[in-house]
């Protein structure tokens, strides 16, 4: 293993020129995914204390944190500088380290053997980026089909500016998501929906803002009017755009529905 001062992130693989980015990992439960692994620098120093320095690498964590209890982040998101990545599991400590280290340092171990992480988007990591804990959001992407079409509008609205986006919004108190995507269709669009059925969820994070939204699309048949800008503080027009076609920059949350073929699935494929 080589020591780095940074390195590139790639959303939904891991870190370039990482084994496991590279597909030559040994972690093969395909029940939790792993793009990396971090580790406590703390652990390392007990380790460290009890039989004296340790070969480099030797720990077989991607990153090396300090004052971060990584057993808490677990199911949580937050960001590493500006890349997001989401806690999946608590690791065991390495086999290669137990072999090492010996089975007295197992019990003391056994919780604090790291954790593995999906990262959420790409980017550079670089050490001393901060580790920060963040809360989702709630979001709602109004999903519109026609024939090989989805409606689609640009945002000039301060929070994605400039990108191109279906119509949403945040659900209110006590709103239902599906009563939220048919009343945002509405109030944006003049459109009525009908049919709201659920169709994905993305999880996407704005450096900028450090806000993080989690997504869920919402499908709707709508009648044949014609959609109006009926929130031209946010929205400048409306249009159809082919899915295959669809102008860029995409809001990040759509951006992710298409890269994980969500939207395409939804276009009626020929006889």
């Amino acid at each position: 293993m080589t020591s780095l001062r940074e390195v590139q992130a790639t959303r939904g693989r891991g870190l370039v020129g990482d084994r496991y980015a590279k597909g030559m990992g040994f972690w093969r439960d395909a029940r939790v995914s792993r793009d990396i692994t971090l580790i406590e620098g703390e652990v390392v120093e007990t380790v460290s204390e009890a039989l004296g320095p340790l070969e480099q690498g030797i720990t077989r964590r991607n990153l090396t944190t300090r004052g971060v209890r990584l057993d808490g982040l677990v199911g949580r998101t937050f960001w590493i500088g500006d890349v997001l990545a989401k806690g999946t599991l608590a690791c065991f400590p390495c086999q290669h380290l137990v072999e090492v280290a010996g089975r007295a340092l197992l019990r003391p171990l056994a919780r604090r053997g790291g954790l593995r992480a999906d990262l959420l988007s790409s980017g550079q990591i670089r050490t001393g980026d901060t580790i920060s804990v963040v809360a989702e959001q709630a979001g709602v992407g109004v999903v519109v089909i026609r024939e090989d079409k989805v409606l689609i509008g640009q945002r000039i609205s301060a929070h994605g500016f400039g990108t191109w986006s279906t119509p949403g919004g945040k659900p209110g108190a006590g709103e239902s998501l599906y009563d939220c995507a048919i009343r945002e269709l509405r109030e944006e669009t003049g459109l009525r929906g009908t049919s709201p059925r659920i169709i994905a969820e993305t999880i996407d994070g704005f450096p900028q803002s450090r806000a993080v939204f989690a997504t869920t699309f919402v499908q709707v048949d709508a009648d044949g009017g014609v959609p109006c800008a009926l929130e031209p503080h946010k929205t400048a027009a409306w249009l159809w755009g082919r899915v295959d076609e669809l102008p860029t920059p995409l809001f990040a949350p759509v951006a992710s529905l298409v890269a994980s073929g969500g939207l395409q699935s939804l276009v009626a494929q020929p006889d």
